[in-house]
C-alpha cells in the first residue's frame, strides 16, 4: 500500500538494510524453488527470503514524518 512505499521511499537503504534468510521452506507451488532455477537453492522446497528493514531508530522518528496538508475550504469551488 501507499505506507509501505512511502516507507521503503524514505527509510530503506539496500547496502545496510536488507536482511537475507537462507535455506527456508517456501510454498510448493513456487516455480523459482527448484536447485535447476538458481545453483544457491540446495533442494526442492527450499528458498531463499529477504526482510526490508524500513524502520528508523526512535530518537529520529520527528524527522521522518508525513507532511500534512493545509487544510481548504473545498465549498469555495464549488
Amino acid at each position: 500500500t501507499n505506507d509501505v512505499l512511502w516507507a521503503m521511499t524514505t527509510r530503506f537503504q539496500a547496502d545496510a538494510d536488507v536482511i537475507v534468510i537462507p535455506g527456508v521452506r517456501c510454498h510448493p507451488l513456487d516455480p523459482s524453488q527448484t536447485p535447476e532455477m538458481s545453483p544457491s537453492i540446495r533442494g526442492k522446497g527450499i528458498t531463499t527470503k529477504a526482510i526490508f528493514d524500513c524502520t528508523v531508530p526512535f530518537e529520529l522518528k520527528a524527522r521522518f514524518q508525513r507532511a500534512q496538508f493545509m487544510e481548504v475550504d473545498y465549498k469555495r469551488f464549488l
